[in-house]
């Protein structure tokens, strides 16, 4: 996880702490996959962060396309988890219908 978020951080420092990035170079973007596969990697071993951190990538697009199944997928393992950070944009995204229908009761649980 460290070293993916370090890798992401910078990228991040380097085009803007902004919720939306820019296209990134090539090189970027081949140092982006690598961190998102690191992620992914924590995560299946029951690392909360990085899956809240998988869930802000996709969802914020984040060097990468807008995915908000992905989000979703990623927030459900971390909030499941107890992050609460990650059960707010669960909600968030079931109150503004992001990648699944209006669900007003799935907001609020």
């Amino acid at each position: 996880y460290d070293l993916g978020y370090r890798v992401w951080a910078r990228i991040g420092r380097a085009v803007g702490s902004g919720r939306e990035w820019p296209a990134l170079s090539a090189s970027q973007q081949e140092e982006m996959d690598g961190a998102i596969v690191m992620f992914q990697e924590a995560m299946d071993q029951g690392h909360i962060l990085a899956a809240r951190s998988i869930g802000d990538i996709y969802s914020w697009g984040k060097g990468v396309a807008k995915d908000y199944e992905r989000a979703m997928a990623a927030y459900k393992v971390a909030g499941e988890a107890g992050d609460a950070m990650s059960q707010f944009q669960l909600g968030k995204m079931y109150f503004e219908g992001l990648g699944v229908a209006v669900d007003y009761q799935q907001a609020r649980a």
